[in-house]
């Protein structure tokens, strides 16, 4: 266990260190470094997060500058971008949280024996406290895997949950459909238009078996799902009504995996969600644009109206 974390630490340290490297640009995060935000008299709290297999996972960044009101701003792994101003109490319960960070606690003895953490996440956070009379600006930094004890890595989950609070699209998406305030974050940044009519809509497609159907085992678990005139097209392959509509959903999305990349709120009841469904077989991989309309109508909640599914490609 210490190995891999230590391995992990190298990583996000590696990455949190090229963030504070003057001009540099570290993969999708183009953000300013400490030194800059301390020189400039402006405050930050943020946090770079490492998955647990050693990917970059996002940037949770809290941060007040001279002449602005405070702010938060979210940067994905995948490039996506989220930021709002955020009341003063949320820029204070921050920094309140973010006080002692960077303490190192004192050891605790196991008196359960050694113990095994696997696939940790892992965090780097810093910190630019203001000057003070008397007091230079200070730069405060710490990084710990989530195996390990401290107080960075509460703190940095602090900042997501604080983060999906202060975006109220973000806050909508059903918590239960993500590992955690992170990804719920990313998750967050696919939302365009209604953003609001776009979360909710998400949350209806992330409902038990729709997007992992087990073919007919799972056929009647998701008609209720489907409009009672749904129509769906899989790359010719067509049906209406919501029991016809279930059914191709059903077998055609067995052993495949739907990656989305825009969820549309076109109106208040009305999104469009657009992806790829990717199929893996023994020797290639196949993918094919899809496209959904997902409508609330006669007193429901949102449910598909339609389904379109190109003819599937070998993937590039």
């Amino acid at each position: 266990m210490m190995q891999a974390s230590a391995i992990v630490i190298a990583i996000v340290s590696a990455l949190a260190t090229q963030a504070n490297t003057p001009g540099s640009k570290p993969g999708p995060y183009p953000l300013p470094t400490v030194q800059t935000v301390a020189s400039s008299d402006g405050e930050i709290v943020r946090t770079f997060f490492i998955d647990g297999y050693g990917n970059q996972a996002g940037v949770v960044a809290f941060m007040r500058r001279p002449g602005e009101e405070p702010r938060v701003e979210v940067r994905t792994a995948a490039g996506g971008t989220l930021a709002t101003a955020v009341p003063l109490d949320t820029w204070e319960r921050v920094r309140s949280a973010a006080a002692l960070f960077d303490r190192t606690l004192a050891p605790v003895p196991n008196k359960d024996g050694p113990s095994i953490c696997l696939d940790p996440w892992s965090v780097s956070v810093e910190a630019v406290d203001p000057a003070r009379p008397g007091r230079p600006a200070a730069i405060r930094k710490a990084v710990q895997s989530a195996c390990d004890t401290g107080l960075a890595v509460p703190l940095a989950f602090e900042l997501a949950r604080e983060a999906v609070a202060a975006l109220p699209a973000c806050a909508l998406l059903n918590a239960r459909q993500y590992r955690n305030d992170v990804t719920r974050l990313a998750g967050c940044t696919l939302l365009e238009g209604d953003r609001a009519a776009a979360a909710l809509a998400r949350n209806a497609y992330g409902s038990d078996w729709f997007a992992t159907t087990r073919g007919d085992r799972t056929e009647y678990a998701i008609r209720q799902l489907f409009f009672d005139q749904a129509r769906i097209d899989w790359a010719g392959t067509t049906a209406e009504g919501s029991a016809a509509a279930a059914k191709i959903w059903s077998s055609q999305l067995e052993n495949a995996s739907i990656f989305l990349r825009h969820i549309i709120g076109e109106t208040a009841d009305r999104v469009r969600i657009e992806g790829v469904i990717v199929r893996f077989t023994d020797n290639h991989t196949t993918q094919a644009p899809v496209t959904m309309v997902w409508t609330k109508e006669n007193g429901f909640g949102f449910r598909v109206r339609s389904v379109t599914v190109s003819a599937e490609e070998p993937a590039r």
